[in-house]
């Protein structure tokens, strides 16, 4: 049994990738997530102009009566390093897993030709797949960037084809989640040449006050900034994405968004995904899961007489109606109370 997939020509063990963010942000990190059986790591996103100074604290997380984690946010952009630090920790990935793939992801500033100059660089040094940041909820949209282009269609078709243009290597068209349509979004990536995108960017949010200090979460010198929003209560939202783009595209897909087990790996590759990006899991619990997420991977495929996570992509899209049908289909059903105290029980 083979967990295998082509990604748009790039062959990976596994369809679990890490994605880019601070789990991809140094050569050690990629080092190590590869070593211990990852299919391939998203490097945290480059850029030339627009690289910015973090600030501390820059994570923050909300949590059930339980202790479970809900929702993770973050106020981290893209990577503080340049690129010729990048040169050298791309060289040090490359001596010490050999062959493994990489995926490059890139942002430019609202300058157009900085986009395929980035995307030079990255070809040049060795990129099997490059993803453009047009996702970013925060930072970069003040300056006409990241989750600013996902806004605006006519700029994702007009960034995509600049870099598709420019290099050789297959593009994917990272997209924001803070828009009304995102199939819509990628379909205007899909016209411009992209040959995939992912889905989805994490969520514009704050998350929270502590009412007792009166201090805005995370808070940085007392001050805070809107954030990303991920973890697990992400899933539906992303989930959504995926099958929307998966229905009106022939785009192919890296689902992203509340990924904490293999199960929901199944989840988003039923709604249309190749491959599946993770990034807060690996925050919290490092790269060792992956270990275990194969193994009941490859069980499940046994168990349900599958040969190849092929067989199961988008299985399940076919059966996501407009409303209209649902009501075609109704001919009794609980009442509202009835229907309350299942969930309960649950």
């Amino acid at each position: 049994m083979s967990l295998e997939i082509d990604f748009e020509g790039v062959k990976f063990e596994n369809p679990f990738w890490v994605g880019s963010g601070p789990t991809s942000g140094t050569a050690d990190k990629i080092i190590q997530a590869l070593k211990a059986g990852w299919g391939g790591v998203v490097i945290k996103t480059v850029g030339d102009t627009i690289v910015r100074k973090g600030v501390r604290p820059m994570y923050s997380a909300m949590r059930s009566q339980s202790k479970e984690l809900m929702v993770f946010e973050n106020i981290e952009l893209i990577t503080e390093d340049n690129l010729d630090t990048w040169d050298k920790y791309i060289k040090k990935v490359n001596a010490e897993v050999p062959h493994a793939p990489i995926i490059f992801s890139i942002m430019g500033s609202s300058d157009i030709s900085e986009w395929a100059k980035l995307a030079h660089w990255a070809e040049d040094h060795g990129a099997d797949l490059i993803e453009l940041n047009f996702g970013c909820p925060h930072g970069e949209p003040e300056k006409r960037s990241g989750a600013y282009i996902s806004q605006h269609p006519d700029l994702v078709y007009e960034y995509t084809k600049e870099v598709v243009n420019s290099v050789g290597v297959p593009i994917i068209s990272k997209l924001s989640p803070n828009v009304t349509d995102i199939a819509d979004i990628a379909k205007k990536a899909e016209k411009a040449g992209a040959k995939a995108v992912s889905a989805i960017n994490t969520i514009s949010c704050m998350m929270g006050i502590d009412i007792e200090r009166e201090m805005l979460l995370p808070p940085v010198h007392g001050f805070t900034t809107y954030g990303g929003l991920s973890g697990p209560a992400v899933k539906p939202i992303g989930l959504r994405a995926v099958s929307s783009i998966y229905k009106n595209t022939d785009l192919t897909i890296s689902g992203i968004g509340g990924i904490e087990n293999w199960k929901n790996a199944i989840e988003y590759i039923m709604c249309g995904a190749t491959s599946v990006q993770v990034v807060t899991d690996t925050v919290l619990n490092g790269f060792n899961q992956i270990k275990e997420w194969t193994s009941s991977m490859e069980d499940y495929l046994k168990r349900h007489n599958y040969s190849s996570l092929e067989d199961i992509k988008g299985k399940v899209v076919q059966n996501i109606k407009e409303y209209s049908y649902l009501e075609n289909l109704i001919s009794q059903r609980d009442t509202i109370d009835e229907e309350i105290k299942k969930i309960r029980e649950v």
